[in-house]
């Protein structure tokens, strides 16, 4: 099993949300998906970031097919014009 972690710092007029529910929604689009979660900052920490993705797939092979997912990038698209930073760690479980 590889988990897949995205770590985002948005514009502050983003639709968290939304991005949220479009995120979360992929699971429904994507059959490489086994597991997927969004978090949103709940404002505990002075210099958070704002937005948690943790994905799970089976492989590298599952991984890379979720990457290309023609929704997953229209969400990418989607996001894209809000992000300042963006980080991501895979590992196995």
């Amino acid at each position: 099993m590889i988990r897949h972690v995205v770590i985002f710092d948005f514009e502050k007029n983003a639709p968290v949300d939304e991005i949220k529910n479009k995120i979360l929604n992929l699971k429904n689009l994507i059959k490489e998906i086994k597991h997927i979660e969004v978090g949103i900052d709940v404002g505990f920490d002075p210099k958070p970031s704002d937005l948690c993705i943790i994905t799970e797939v089976e492989d590298l092979k599952d991984l890379e097919i979720y990457a290309k997912h023609p929704d997953h990038i229209k969400v990418i698209e989607f996001i894209k014009p809000y992000v300042i930073s963006r980080k991501v760690v895979d590992y196995k479980v």
